[in-house]
């Protein structure tokens, strides 16, 4: 097992931003560069985050684990939501993810997760978080097109993943469900999760907490659910909690308050996820932090 985990190549695993700016139907790849400060976030509608291709990831861990699959290079090409998102690992081997899924029924499910490996992170542990990731990843895309909101989203996941025992490491995961047609949107979380709905007048937090998967053998999760109106924003994220302060929707969403009228009416999702990545980076306590983030604005 020590010979196979020697194998990862470093270079392979590189750090991933995906943003992506759809209105103009841009879809070109370009490497992200560092988040910019608050007076630039405020100042630009459209920071570096675009359109950033995912580069392969795990492809050279034995068994050639596909993890790239769920960090998406394009948003879906829609008229009435803007989308983007961000994930990063550190060049290393994480429980990390992030996604994106346009349903039959106009609807579109957003979500990220973290699977949480145990304390000291060793390699061995951050494949165990990159495979139970992937499982999680797996049975969110699957059980998306059969239900009609995050919570029960969430519930099909939690008994599809650990009836089984496949592991007893736990995972945070929000998601978010949009109706194209009339503008709704549910949000659910498991765990420590961001989900905030932001706007001029003010900023929303618009999911209550309830246990990661993994961490109950059984749990109905509960959705809320709100109306986006034109130019409003819904952020959802994911992060290693150990990493940063409590209470991290509280402060994202002073960050969010912050900002003045004009930057609200032109903040754009991919603007939404370098405000949130530049706050969290702030308040990490051992350098870069692991975080998921995903961001959609109506337009």
């Amino acid at each position: 097992m020590s010979t196979r985990i020697r194998s990862v190549n470093p270079e392979a695993l590189e750090d991933l931003a995906i943003g992506t700016n759809i209105r103009d139907g841009h879809r070109r790849g370009k490497r992200s560069s560092s988040p910019s400060s608050a007076g630039a976030v405020a100042a630009t509608a459209r920071p570096e985050v675009e359109a950033i291709e995912a580069a392969p990831l795990l492809n050279s861990v034995p068994g050639t684990l596909q993890r790239s699959s769920q960090f998406p290079t394009f948003a879906p090409l829609l008229e009435e939501l803007e989308i983007a998102g961000w994930s990063s690992h550190r060049k290393q081997l994480s429980g990390n993810f992030h996604d994106w899924q346009l349903l039959e029924d106009r609807r579109v499910m957003l979500m990220a997760g973290f699977a949480h490996s145990a304390e000291g992170n060793c390699l061995g542990e951050n494949v165990e978080a990159a495979l139970v990731a992937q499982g999680a990843w797996s049975a969110l895309r699957a059980h998306a097109m059969h239900v009609a909101d995050a919570g029960t989203l969430l519930s099909m996941t939690l008994r599809s993943l650990w009836s089984g025992r496949l592991s007893n490491l736990p995972i945070s995961v929000a998601i978010a469900m949009l109706d194209l047609e009339g503008g709704r949107a549910n949000v659910a979380v498991a765990g420590d999760c961001l989900a905030l709905r932001v706007r001029a007048s003010g900023v929303e937090k618009i999911a209550i907490r309830q246990p990661a998967l993994g961490t109950a053998d059984d749990f109905t999760y509960l959705a809320h659910s709100v109306q986006i109106a034109v130019r409003e924003r819904i952020v959802i994220g994911v992060d290693d909690p150990g990493s940063r302060p409590a209470k991290w929707s509280g402060r994202m969403a002073t960050a969010f308050n912050r900002l003045d009228a004009e930057t609200h009416r032109r903040q754009a999702a991919a603007d939404v996820v370098a405000l949130v990545r530049e706050e969290h980076e702030q308040w990490a306590r051992y350098g870069p932090a692991w975080l998921s983030v995903v961001a959609v604005r109506r337009r």
